[in-house]
């Protein structure tokens, strides 16, 4: 377990497993096309480790990466880069059970990751997606044609990961399912548009990341514990508890590896080249823009509990040195 300020001493809450073991630095490759981009497609990787990843190839590289990672290897909550740890979250709980909490480099609200959040980042240069601005409601826009695919037709010629999931679209910057004309459904949903997953972005003059939790399932009880009703909600939201307000994607999807299947042909939908490459490509390529690039720096950062159970409400989230 990962306690509030045990990770000052050296500690790790990441262990690099052999599948994902990075591999030892590389000279910076040729950049690539602007359509190409490198699909990395992992299980069970390290919340943290993948965030830094994540901005290390934002703020360092020069390609284009999408970033598939099916299931957290333990429960954590992430705060956006500005989270007031104790407007968003019940920090004396998470203390207590020893939970991992990160700060994130994104905006973007709080989450909760376990083995059945479904990961999906995309970190792109503005040439990948032209002529769509480098602004957050365009580039949400861009993704929402990326998961629910571009209006055809010819149904069969859609390519979009949940092409085929009743009412699915981009509702207030959330990925919903409307779910009015299904019988079914939840008697706590209070309400018909259901969120099955949460966005952050960040952006750049040139490049962009945004980064989805998709809920393939989720413990209603470890939400109630540790999040709080966020003071700036979706209006669609309407104060609702998490378990009328959250759908997972196991009721409308059979198969769990559905991402990690659709996502390369809803790529290629959308102009782009698909190679595939690993976590180690990743973290080596990051390792040589970063050598590369002096002024790069890191904000994401493990979240200091102890500390935090000091400072007040409106106090931004303390972090652990890197040790």
């Amino acid at each position: 377990p990962v306690r509030g300020r045990g990770l000052g001493s050296g500690a790790s809450p990441c262990r690099v497993s052999r599948e994902t073991r990075a591999l030892p630095d590389a000279g910076m490759s040729t950049p690539a096309a602007s359509n190409v981009i490198r699909l990395v497609r992992t299980r069970g990787l390290c919340v943290l480790r993948q965030l830094r990843l994540e901005e290390s190839l934002f703020r360092a590289n020069a390609e284009n990466w999408a970033i598939v990672n099916d299931g957290a290897p333990r429960t954590a909550i992430v705060l956006g880069i500005s989270g007031k740890p104790h407007r968003l979250i019940d920090v004396a709980a998470a203390h207590r059970d020893e939970l991992l909490v990160i700060k994130r480099f994104s905006g973007g609200g709080t989450v909760v990751v376990d083995a059945n959040t479904q990961l999906v980042s995309l970190v792109m240069n503005a040439e990948a997606v032209a002529p769509t601005p480098l602004f957050p409601h365009p580039l949400m826009r861009w993704t929402e044609d990326l998961y629910k695919g571009m209006d055809t037709r010819d149904e069969k010629e859609n390519a979009g990961v949940f092409r085929d999931v009743p009412n699915w679209r981009l509702h207030q910057n959330d990925y919903v399912v409307e779910v009015s004309d299904v019988p079914s459904v939840d008697e706590r949903a209070a309400k018909k548009i259901l969120k099955v997953g949460g966005n952050a972005q960040s952006i750049s003059k040139t490049r962009f990341v945004h980064h989805t939790s998709f809920l393939w399932d989720f413990d209603e009880e470890n939400m109630s514990r540790y999040l709080a009703v966020p003071e700036k909600q979706p209006a669609y939201r309407e104060n609702r508890p998490h378990g009328a307000f959250l759908t997972p994607l196991s009721r409308w999807v059979r198969d769990r590896n559905l991402m990690r299947d659709r996502l390369p042909g809803a790529l290629r939908a959308l102009g782009l080249v698909v190679e595939e490459a690993s976590v180690a490509d990743a973290e080596a390529a990051a390792r040589a823009g970063s050598s590369e690039n002096s002024n790069s720096h890191r904000s994401t950062a493990v979240v200091d509990l102890e500390k935090a159970l000091t400072m007040d409400k409106d106090a931004r989230a303390p972090t652990v040195p890197d040790g």
